[in-house]
């Protein structure tokens, strides 16, 4: 038990493209303010943050995380990422075209001809662009040898394409059932249509775990029942936003309401239900009315141990444009990591989970937009 007084770190990351870079700084905050993560989990651009933390000894997380980011991303397309909002925002545009056009090195390369040209039941057939370069890029800064060892418990979040089903690929179970954690799954768990084609996992076909839920805490939720925890959730598409006044605010606006995956809705629902199951637990402890079934079918919803959340939201800059999350230019990833570590700093800085924990088992939530606390 660290000096913040949990038993346990988790860090969940939301999926979102280039502004993934935001996890960076996010994580490098929480290492130097001592809060090293037991459990990562991920979904999308989120899985990669979360398998390269996970796969890597924490001395080795930042040098990877800014090793990864740096090899994905095209120099900067002009001169003007360092001046002014709207040409910064043409710098922006220009660099998100450049990646439509020429994809990202050591990422994603556009197929040529389109997929419509190809013959049906092919992979060319399934997708814009091909990752298969991605998988070389992982095992460069991915230590899978020490995900597969467990040292750092791993959930990465992905849709099974034939039924809809969230999966969590999760070390703890590889583990257990003899098979292991390779780039194949954080691949699956970034495969977003009809942009990458979907990646096969034990015979099953896999798409990106965004298509469903773009923020991966319940992962966590269900993972861990035995340790006092406190969660931070880094999101990077921000549910609260003003009305739109044209149409490129129309489409980021539209983007982050997509994407958002109902953010508060399911930390309240998280909340409500650790509540509710650390007071049934103390209601059957002092009740003898219950049946030997009925008191076995309920024990596997009980609590008692504290689950606290964090909530960190990337509140985007206006120079960020509506294809943001496609951007990947070097000046942008930077700005981003800057972002994340004055935020999280903020937060840290303010801790008012540690603050405001009492004696007990509730659930309680901190949250933060663009390093400011909001309720």
């Amino acid at each position: 038990m660290g000096k913040h007084g949990y038993e346990g770190i988790g860090v969940a990351f939301q999926g979102g493209g280039s502004l993934g870079a935001y996890h960076i700084g996010a994580y490098r905050a929480m290492s130097e303010g001592g809060y090293e993560p037991d459990i990562v989990s991920g979904i999308s651009i989120g899985a990669f943050t979360a398998a390269i933390i996970a796969g890597n000894a924490p001395g080795d997380r930042l040098k990877n995380l800014f090793g990864f980011w740096d090899s994905i991303a095209w120099p900067d397309v002009s001169a003007f990422s360092k001046t002014g909002i709207q040409l910064k925002r043409f710098h922006n545009t220009l660099s998100s075209i450049q990646g439509f056009l020429f994809g990202q090195p050591n990422f994603f390369s556009p197929r040529l001809p389109v997929p419509q040209f190809f013959p049906a039941g092919s992979i060319e057939a399934t997708s814009y662009y091909d990752t298969e370069e991605l998988a070389s890029t992982l095992k460069k800064f991915v230590n899978f040898d020490r995900i597969n060892s467990n040292k750092t418990r791993l959930l990465l979040g992905s849709v099974r394409v034939k039924d809809s089903v969230l999966r969590y690929f999760d070390n703890q179970h590889a583990k257990d059932n003899n098979y292991r954690i390779g780039p194949e799954h954080v691949m699956a768990s970034g495969a977003m249509p009809p942009g990458f084609p979907g990646i096969r996992v034990d015979g099953d076909l896999y798409w990106d775990g965004g298509c469903i839920s773009n923020t991966p805490l319940e992962g966590i939720y269900k993972a861990v029942t035995d340790k006092d925890m406190l969660v931070f959730m880094i999101d990077l598409f921000n549910p609260i936003g003003k009305e739109p006044e044209d149409m490129n605010e129309v489409m980021s606006r539209y983007k982050d309401i997509q994407y958002a995956s109902r953010t508060y809705d399911n930390i309240k629902h998280i909340n409500k239900r650790h509540n509710l199951a650390c007071a049934l637990k103390k209601t059957l402890q002092s009740s003898g009315s219950l049946d030997k079934d009925t008191y076995a079918e309920l024990r596997s919803q009980l609590r008692d141990k504290v689950f606290d959340i964090v909530h960190i939201v990337y509140d985007a800059p206006p120079f960020e444009v509506p294809t943001r999350d496609c951007e990947f230019s070097k000046s942008s990833i930077r700005e981003r990591a800057e972002h994340g570590y004055n935020d999280m700093v903020k937060a840290l800085r303010e801790s008012p989970w540690l603050k405001e924990r009492v004696k007990g088992t509730n659930s309680l939530f901190s949250g933060f937009r663009g390093g400011k606390a909001y309720k």
